[in-house]
């Protein structure tokens, strides 16, 4: 179906329009190849390319690449040169061909700026690689690829050119004419690579294996934050002096004098001289290149990785032993152990695990499998930010009120708020040890009949997590109920800006959201919407009521011109299905407010002779409940303002006949 009576035909030649956009447009892809004619370049080989690019113009919105005569352009100025072609920029007096959607015909956009881009080896010549590079471009406006206008030629040198879009100009680098690997930093890898080739020829480690390596991580830099790995010579490094040695390996502290290389915005690469670096050398290594080759591999170049970074390959020439250049970071040390983790802040992982060991005799839960899991989690730890999970003994809580009634059905006896004295365990990055965060608040669960069944207990603890850096609900500990003898999960204590309610339920935690607040919003927004009909209007009232948590998708009333661009997918006896887009889109909760993803494909499922108050109805039900059932998303109703009919709004399923996947989704035994 369409939302508008286009004429489905050209008025010119009587053909169909293939699309609702060429309607609308009135836009008739034969006539407009009548209209452009044969091209006149003077070569075959060229005349042909453009006739077959216009061939490919399938709507009023693409390019039309024609030939172009060069005395159209003015104001030529050279931007750049390279090895392989020089650009200039050029205004097009004419300009290039726009369909008019107001005159319905091709119309020229005059005095157009745009990009020349001329090949050196004599183009007219080497016809086959010009055609090759042209087909690199697009003639697409709605696609990513830097967009081409057509052909000219130099009525001097004969050389022809390409007339390109001036995003040229933006995104490509003007030294060698390639597309920036990295627009953002104006970095063009292509270059990066010549630039390398040109200047590190010399420095050779003088084993090819070692030489190979380095070759294949240079060209590996993909964006200009990477490390350039490289070959560099011993005389190097000053004021070397050893940090430790452990069985082959030896670790020494040096300056490095010219320092690495640094890729500086609009000014290029530049080397940080006297750059503080780690020598980590391996005995015999000249012997054992692919030894110490998988070693360097465990290093990273790339400044966004958590590993170390390495900037490089040098060689003692006395001992001959080969060296990797790491970052300083490396040379530091834990005070106790001689080992850190966290360098930036100062923790010990090994450190921090002794602790936990020499405080094991300290505290007990009084049940050994539950201290056993505590043990087990406290030795989890891998960061700085873990939670420390603990044994919090019942006393440690005051003001305790109970927020949430009894769940027995589910195991949950009881929901308390309380204060706990004091406090997680919190990781101090200016003391450099732990300490706690007292007098904090927390949501404590206690689970009904728990001391008789601890292995269940215990696997719903670990449904939650100590990991600041996951999604997950986080969890400080277990403790004990001291009249029922209950277990109780600890949690950090959440509640809603707006009114206060507790947000301990998993998904309300994570998201911040609170389905009082939820409720209160969709009510008053029920005046500001109708679809005409109070059954329909109760049905979508009631299912938005229903709503407990923001991962689930909002029922709506849809007003019909929200959707447009449908076609006929599928066609039965039953119903009828459409694809459409919803141009506002559904809700979606996102960063503590709902917001709408827009531009939305569905489709659109009528039904024939149906009545609202029966099996339309009682088919809406059972989408919804299939919803809930995670098998087919349902967004909601609306009605066709010329048929008045009702129809369903549902997800749109890709490559699939919809009716084929509807049925069998219902017949499959899906949960």
């Amino acid at each position: 179906m369409s939302s508008k009576n286009y004429d489905r035909k050209c008025k010119i030649c009587d053909e169909q329009y293939t699309n609702d956009l060429n309607a609308e447009y009135e836009w008739c892809k034969s006539c407009q190849t009548k209209y452009l004619g044969d091209s006149a370049s003077g070569n075959e080989k060229i005349d042909d390319l453009i006739q077959e690019i216009q061939s490919k113009i399938n709507d009023p919105n693409d390019i039309v690449f024609e030939w172009i005569p060069y005395d159209q352009f003015d104001g030529i100025e050279e931007i750049s040169k390279g090895d392989i072609a020089t650009v200039y920029s050029a205004i097009w007096n004419n300009g290039p061909l726009s369909y008019s959607y107001f005159k319905k015909e091709l119309t020229r956009i005059s005095e157009k700026k745009v990009a020349l881009k001329c090949l050196h080896n004599n183009s007219q010549n080497n016809i086959n690689e010009l055609l090759s590079e042209i087909k690199t471009y697009s003639i697409n406006n709605l696609n990513n690829i830097l967009k081409i206008y057509g052909i000219s030629q130099n009525l001097d040198t004969k050389n022809y050119i390409m007339v390109l879009h001036n995003e040229y100009f933006e995104k490509c680098c003007k030294k060698c004419g390639q597309l920036y690997t990295n627009i953002e930093f104006k970095w063009c890898n292509s270059c990066h690579v010549n630039y390398l080739n040109k200047n590190f020829t010399t420095h050779l480690s003088e084993n090819k294996e070692i030489d190979n390596y380095i070759q294949e991580m240079q060209l590996k830099i993909n964006n200009p934050r990477t490390i350039v790995f490289e070959w560099i010579p011993y005389n190097q490094f000053v004021e070397i002096n050893e940090i430790s040695k452990s069985g082959f390996t030896t670790v020494y502290f040096a300056k490095w004098k010219d320092g690495p290389l640094y890729y500086e915005y609009m000014v290029g690469w530049a080397r940080e001289l006297d750059k503080k670096v780690a020598l980590k050398c391996l005995d015999n290594s000249q012997n054992l290149t692919s030894d110490f080759l998988n070693e360097v591999t465990t290093y990273s170049i790339d400044y966004f990785d958590n590993n170390f970074k390495i900037y490089g390959i040098s060689q003692n020439p006395d001992t001959k032993d080969y060296i990797m250049v790491l970052q300083n970071e490396y040379c530091e040390k834990c005070v106790k152990c001689g080992k850190y983790v966290d360098a930036q802040h100062k923790w010990c992982k090994l450190c921090q695990m002794n602790h936990f060991k020499e405080d094991f005799m300290n505290w007990t839960s009084g049940n050994e499998v539950i201290n056993g899991f505590i043990q087990e989690m406290q030795l989890k730890i891998d960061d700085l930010s873990d939670i420390i999970f603990e044994w919090i003994p019942f006393d440690q809580f005051y003001n305790v009120e109970q927020i949430v009634k009894n769940k027995v059905k589910d195991d949950v006896a009881a929901v308390y708020s309380a204060i706990w004295k004091d406090g997680p365990l919190i990781y101090s990055p200016i003391r450099k040890d732990l300490k706690r965060e007292s007098d904090n608040k927390v949501a404590i669960k206690s689970y009904h009949n728990s001391k008789n069944n601890i292995s269940e207990f215990l696997n719903e603890v670990k449904i939650y997590s100590t990991k600041y850096l996951n999604d997950i609900l986080k969890i400080y500990g277990i403790s004990q109920r001291p009249d029922t003898g209950d277990y109780m999960m600890v949690f950090p204590y959440k509640e809603c800006e707006k009114c206060g309610n507790p947000n301990i339920n998993d998904l309300k935690a994570k998201y911040e959201w609170c389905r009082l607040c939820q409720i209160k919003y969709f009510e008053e927004n029920f005046t500001k919407w109708t679809s005409g009909n109070e059954k329909i209007d109760n049905l979508i009232q009631e299912t938005q009521l229903k709503i407990n948590d923001p991962s689930k998708i909002v029922f709506e009333w849809i007003p019909y011109d929200q959707l447009y661009k449908k076609g006929e997918i599928s066609k039965s006896d039953f119903d009828m299905i459409y694809s459409a887009i919803w141009k506002d889109g559904p809700l979606c909760y996102y960063d503590r407010e709902w917001i709408r993803k827009s531009d939305k494909k569905v489709a659109l499922k009528y039904y024939h002779n149906i009545p609202v108050n029966t099996e339309f109805l009682n088919e809406v039900k059972a989408y919804l409940k299939m919803k809930f059932s995670f098998i087919i998303n349902i967004y909601g109703i609306s009605q066709d303002s010329d048929t008045k009919d009702y129809f369903i709004v549902l997800e749109n399923v890709e490559g699939e006949n919809f009716n084929d996947w509807i049925n069998s989704s219902e017949t499959d035994g899906s949960p």
